[in-house]
């Protein structure tokens, strides 16, 4: 034993810890028993060796990380030997690491009693005396109790001491619960920093043993468990590297932690699954769920972990959410789902620019576990379970909540598709997937099945989300099930007809309807795909259609079948407006709406009369009134989208409050959406509010100014067209009746509704992290209601002004993700098509509106994007831009400031006064005379010779004739900058007091007249301040000389001009400043 503690410290001092270590338990392998034969003083000797070695071990495993075996060590060590004061010193060590200061603070104090010059033990009391001190949140007095309230002082309590203790130790564990979820960007580092991960997993440990060991009390050793792994999970939500840290220190109570959701999950399904006192509360299955997303997460994404059994272990501990017959526990699979899928998509997107190979191998390893685990199949089957009619032996005392099925079947179809779409690259995979469970179940199911027809029914719901996402492959399903794919809309006919006998409850034949109903609409809202709808299913649409669906329950239905009706119509060309058949549909739509909207107020009425008696309670979301996952005013809005081509819709459409009403008072969803289950309060899914959007663009203008628009740069234009049109005899698509007049009055009416401008502003907000299809209608729709100068001023009130700000700026986004020269010089980015129209949107509405009633940041902020529409090519928007500039510039000096200290700012306009449009040029002239006086804007452009001469030729007489107004932006600017002398002799030396004094002779406007004689004044006023200036002598001398040739006639006019009333004073100052040169 002896030789063996030797070299094990040889190996300790060498720091070869692992060596040292096999060497002492090769060493305690080595101590003969108490039977050998050996003397007491013998036996004593090996016990103390036995000391030695595991009190040696204990300092070799403090140094690998090894708390737990550390203190077990020392203890064994304290156990024969009391007073030794290295184990207990190491033992403190050990409990530091551990988190267990209290027991640390006991070691060491132990250890100072009996060597009380122990440097080290000193030293350590301090550090512990100085944490509790900095504890000021209590982090640490928490931990404190939960460790001895489960695991006392040696780690070995009972099941009836740790009860005991359990109100302490649940107070303590939800304190920092609350704490950590009120300071999640602090508390949960504190925790991990002071030892609490260790300690919360030992607690993890000992309590799934103490499960697994007694059969009684079951309930209340599980409740304390649901609070710590709810603590576990709170932390894990804060960071990814707080995920890494908790993982490492697992020990293996994680997997003991999924082994017993599993038997948690498979106990469900036992004949007495509902027994709760061998339950876990709902909650801590719950929570272990939430935690294993979070270290799924972690493993594959941050970790990119080779242990492949881990990560399928943990992935299943995910699942076992979705495999439960728990509703709560199958959302929580869910969201665990989308969180991960959401963090990955981000993720990928970022390495997608860096390194192609590894986000695909990361999209790849997640498609290949969730084939081989099943996901695809878990999902359907969860779908199917949770529809009317489905029997698969369920032996539960309740049926679950049906705002809980609600949430669960709006939800995991967003789940299916997001999981498919990591197939994409694999066609053949893909393909097998969207055949094996969105179309074979519905082909192979029969009517007279009823667990069959909830399992087609749940392939109806997932091929419906599949369309959202990729139509094109959904639509191939569908046209690959035969009879040029009628084969399947068939079997859903099928399903519609046999729904008529079923003798269960009628909402429950009213929501399986809705979902087969639905699942046509989306088939017929493609490309192609109405050829796929066979006759029978459309008489069936139309007898629909055309019987008295009024109740609310029968509301959905009405609409899908709306919805269908409306697509046939419009895609195979037989609707025509007006017509009887158009005026029904188009009524009937207006309707829909209006009732949708009626409902879903009447349903939120509903849960604020709850919320008031019950203010714990949460609001439920409109998802979950309906089961398709669509509701009637989504139908509505897209049954909408399709006719609001046709002027006559358009005006209806207005007149109609109810139909405008519910269209612009739709749920937006929120900032916190994108964490980890807040799909359930989002609102409408995104191509809706492309609908919204869409719905507003052609409100707001005619169909033949956006004809007009799209035919700008095709090799003919518009007015060609028109008379092409006129030379055939034929009527020109450009010719819809919808005039001006009538564009201005929806306009007017729509821009009076707080709802419309409300949904504007969400949508250009939303537009942000949508599509640029969503964004494109926004902008374009901001744009149509900017063009009325009337309704201005309510779209800077309603914050339509300053959600513009920001896509107005697009194009420098898009430069910044494609990269290259353009990112980093502004000169070379190019406007797209959203950032030209939100930047003259917002320049239309600075024309016309005082820009001192718009808040100063929102002005600073649309300088950039004004500037860069100058530096566009087209020249509409240059001159509204400018227009725009002139009026900001106008406000303070710190708007004049911040126009010229933009980059490019002032050579922009400089170079545009060179524009080949009169109005160009006249409104780059205002807008620089607008920023003066700002010592810049004189430094560079009127302390420059080349410069003045044409800003002279500008002002001049016969500039005047051709453009007066740029004249006169001209001659205010020289006669406000001659103020200053330099100025004044730059302007005399490129011919200001020749130009000046032809207008003065000649010229008969007040306007120009005024600034001429200011302008000549000053000139004058720095040859007489110049007396004395040797330097000046000949330039002096040079330009009285000029002045006196014509003396005689300015001296002239200017006494006629004095009797002017408007122009008085200015010509009388001017004439004495000339009586004085000349004397």
């Amino acid at each position: 034993m002896e030789t063996l503690r030797a070299e094990g410290n040889a190996f300790f001092s060498a720091k070869e810890f692992e060596s040292a270590v096999a060497k002492y338990t090769e060493g305690l392998g080595a101590a003969p028993s108490s039977s050998s034969g050996l003397s007491r003083d013998e036996l004593k000797a090996v016990e103390m060796q036995r000391v030695l070695l595991w009190s040696n071990r204990a300092a070799c495993l403090l140094q690998l990380g090894d708390f737990i075996q550390a203190e077990k060590d020392c203890t064994l060590a304290l156990s024969i030997d009391p007073n030794n004061t290295k184990a207990r010193y190491r033992r403190a060590q050990a409990f530091m690491g551990l988190g267990n200061n209290a027991q640390a603070f006991k070691d060491v104090h132990l250890v100072l009693q009996y060597a009380p010059s122990n440097k080290a033990a000193a030293a350590l009391a301090r550090k512990i005396q100085e944490q509790v001190r900095e504890d000021v949140h209590g982090v640490q007095k928490a931990l404190d109790c939960i460790m001895s309230g489960v695991c006392g002082e040696t780690g070995d309590v009972g099941l009836k001491e740790m009860l005991q203790e359990q109100e302490k130790t649940v107070e303590a564990l939800q304190y920092l619960e609350m704490k950590s979820v009120t300071e999640l960007a602090s508390l949960p580092e504190e925790i991990a920093k002071r030892g609490g991960l260790v300690v919360l997993w030992r607690v993890v440990a000992k309590l799934v043993e103490l499960n697994e060991k007694e059969e009684e009390k079951k309930e209340k050793v599980l409740s304390i468990l649901s609070h710590v792994v709810s603590l576990l999970s709170i932390l894990a939500s804060a960071s990814m590297e707080l995920v890494g840290k908790m993982f490492e220190t697992n020990h293996g109570a994680l997997d003991k932690l999924l082994e017993l959701l599993h038997s948690q999950v498979a106990f469900e399904y036992e004949a007495n699954g509902s027994d709760a006192t061998k339950q876990m509360p709902i909650r801590g299955r719950k929570v272990i769920i939430r935690l294993a997303a979070f270290i799924f997460k972690y493993l594959l994404i941050g970790a990119k972990s080779d242990d492949d059994a881990c990560v399928r272990r943990v992935l299943g501990g995910l699942l076992d959410g979705l495999r439960s017959r728990q509703r709560v526990l199958q959302i929580a699979a869910l969201d665990g789902l989308l969180h991960f899928i959401t963090v990955l998509s981000g993720h990928t997107s970022i390495l997608n620019n860096k390194d192609d190979n590894i986000a695909q191998q990361l999209k790849t390893r997640f498609a290949v576990l969730a084939q081989e685990l099943g996901l695809f199949s878990l999902l359907h089957t969860t779908a199917s379970s949770a529809l009317p009619g489905f029997e698969a032996g369920v032996n539960t005392t309740e049926a679950p909540s049906l705002e809980l099925t609600a949430v669960l079947l709006s939800r995991l179809p967003l789940v299916f598709t997001q999981c498919l779409s990591h197939l994409e690259g694999d066609d053949t995979m893909l393909k097998k997937m969207v055949r094996d469970w969105c179309v074979s179940p519905v082909l192979a199911a029969r009517s007279t099945n009823r667990t069959q027809l909830a399992q087609g029914s749940a392939s109806c719901l997932l091929l419906s989300a599949l369309f959202l996402s990729n139509a094109k492959l959904a639509l191939w399903a569908v046209q690959q099930t035969g009879n040029d794919g009628t084969a399947f809309l068939t079997r859903l006919h099928e399903y519609l007809s046999a729904s008529r006998t079923f003798d269960d409850a009628k909402t429950h034949t009213r929501q399986l309807q809705e979902i087969w109903v639905d699942c046509v609409a989306s088939i017929c809202g493609v490309e192609h795909g109405p050829a796929c709808v066979p006759p029978a299913l459309r008489i069936e649409i139309y007898r629909m259609l055309q019987a008295s669906l009024d109740e609310e329950d029968d509301l959905m239905l009405r609409a899908s079948a709306l919805s269908i009706q409306v697509k046939l119509g419009i895609v195979e060309k037989t609707l025509e407006m007006p017509s009887d058949d158009g005026r029904f549909l188009m009524n009937s739509v207006f309707e829909v709406l209006a009732s949708a909207e009626a409902v879903e107020s009447k349903h939120r009425e509903g849960e604020k009369v709850k919320q008031g008696k019950d203010k714990t309670k949460e609001q439920v979301p409109r998802s979950l009134l309906f089961w398709s996952g669509v509701s009637p005013k989504e139908r509505g809005i897209e049954a909408l989208s399709y006719l609001i081509t046709y002027t006559p819709v358009k005006d209806a459409f207005v007149r109609h409050q109810g139909a405008v009403a519910s269209v612009f008072r739709v749920q937006f969803p929120s900032t916190k959406d994108a964490s980890i289950g807040a799909q359930a309060n989002a609102g409408f899914r995104s191509n809706v509010y492309y609908g919204i959007g869409y719905i507003l663009h052609h409100v707001l203008t005619s169909e033949a100014a956006i004809k007009r628009k799209q035919m700008e740069g095709m090799e003919m234009t518009a007015d060609q067209y028109e008379e092409l049109q006129k030379a055939l005899k034929q009527k020109s698509v450009l010719e819809d009746g919808d005039t001006p007049e009538h564009v201005e009055a929806r306009v007017t009416r729509l821009a009076a509704s707080r709802d419309v401008l409300t949904t504007l502003v969400q949508l250009l907000k939303l537009s942000a992290t949508k599509s640029e299809n969503v964004m494109e209608m926004a902008t374009l729709s901001a744009l149509h209601a900017a063009e009325v100068s009337s309704v201005r001023g309510n779209l800077v009130q309603c914050g339509v002004f300053q959600a513009l700000i920001p896509l107005a700026l697009h194009h420098i986004a898009v430069a910044k993700i494609k990269g290259g020269n353009a990112s980093k010089d502004p000169s070379q980015l190019h406007g797209t098509k959203i950032s030209n129209a939100a930047g003259q949107a917002m320049a239309k509405i600075l024309i016309s509106t005082n820009p001192n009633l718009i808040p100063s940041s929102s002005l600073f902020s649309s300088i950039r994007p004004l500037l860069d529409l100058c530096k566009g090519d087209q020249q509409l928007l240059q001159f509204e831009a400018l227009m725009a500039l002139t009026n900001i510039a106008s406000v303070s000096e710190e708007t004049k400031a911040r126009i010229v200290g933009e980059p490019q700012g002032l050579s922009t306009l400089q170079y545009l006064q060179f524009s080949e449009h009169e109005l160009v040029r006249r409104a780059a002239t205002e807008a620089i005379c607008n920023l003066l006086p700002n010592d810049k804007v004189i430094e560079q452009v009127f302390m420059n010779e080349e410069k003045v001469r044409l800003w002279v030729a500008f002002a001049s007489l016969e500039d005047e004739a051709e453009d007066f107004e740029t004249a006169r932006a001209a001659g205010g600017a020289l006669a406000m900058v001659s103020q200053v002398p330099k100025v004044s002799w730059i302007l005399m030396r490129q011919g200001g007091l020749k130009a000046f004094s032809k207008i003065i002779e000649e010229g008969s406007n007040v306007e120009t007249l005024h600034r001429a004689f200011f302008g000549m004044q000053n000139m004058l006023e720095a040859i007489i301040g110049a007396a004395k200036d040797e330097e000046k002598v000949d330039e002096r001398g040079k330009f009285t000389e000029e002045i006196k040739q014509h003396s005689v006639m300015l001296k002239q006019k200017l006494v006629a001009h004095c009797s002017k009333t408007q122009i008085k004073d200015a010509a009388q100052a001017c004439l004495a400043a000339l009586e004085q040169v000349i004397r």
